[in-house]
């Protein structure tokens, strides 16, 4: 597509996820930060949940078909040929498990306490230009509070049991198993597993979690190596 517009959260993980995609593959776009208390730049679109993405003027919803989409145009008819290798070695179950396990085991553990759900907020709050002063703080105590409470009902809702940062690790390790011995899960270079993964963790940077999964799990080698395969932000500037 010529035109990419992305409706988003800056570190909400779905969108975290295309950007990724993005930014690896140098695809320019321009993103649209979205108010999570009135979603006023998605009233034009029945669909309310971000990522919401405008190619060329067509409207794609959810991240994964966004990523599918764009996948399917950049590569054209070699990535009909592609998809069953990449079957063989799982990169679509590794896709969905990072939508069902990943992504909500790092929701549960950035609001796994008080403190830790007070520092989300403040990276989601300064991470956003739709706040003003008494916005930013109303959405960053309401916020952090509120998601500390229920934050015992998702662990619940997800069927996580056990420590919650314990049951992140394994995940971690889990998916640096998966790599073998291999840099990335696609081989010499990042698959669309190995872009899910990366967009989703680079979501939560600011975060003490993020820290304690590098430290304690193996999967600091490969983000580094994906930090680097990456690169620089493709996105324009909106002025």
């Amino acid at each position: 597509p010529n035109e990419i517009i992305l409706y988003q959260y800056e570190v909400c993980p779905f969108c975290c996820k295309v950007k990724a995609f993005l930014d690896y593959h140098k695809l320019p776009y321009r993103t649209v930060e979205v108010s999570p208390l009135t979603k006023k730049q998605l009233k034009w679109s029945e669909y309310r949940k971000v990522p919401v993405a405008l190619l060329d003027g067509e409207i794609v919803t959810d991240s994964t078909a966004i990523i599918t989409r764009l996948a399917a145009e950049i590569a054209g008819q070699e990535q009909q040929e592609q998809q069953q290798q990449q079957k063989s070695h799982g990169e679509e179950e590794w896709r969905r498990w990072v939508d069902e396990r990943l992504v909500r085991l790092l929701t549960v553990n950035i609001y796994r306490n008080m403190r830790e759900s007070y520092q989300t907020f403040d990276y989601i709050t300064a991470s956003s230009c739709n706040f003003g002063f008494f916005e930013r703080e109303a959405a960053r105590v309401v916020g952090a509070v509120m998601m500390w409470g229920i934050s015992g009902r998702l662990k619940k809702k997800y069927g996580i049991e056990g420590d919650v940062r314990e049951e992140l690790y394994q995940a971690a390790n889990k998916w640096t198993e998966a790599l073998g011995d291999q840099r990335f899960h696609g081989g010499s270079k990042p698959d669309l597993a190995d872009l899910s993964v990366f967009g989703v963790v680079r979501s939560i940077t600011c975060t003490d979690t993020f820290m304690d999964l590098m430290h304690t799990t193996r999967i600091g080698t490969w983000y580094e190596h994906m930090m680097d395969a990456v690169g620089d932000s493709t996105r324009l500037s909106t002025s």
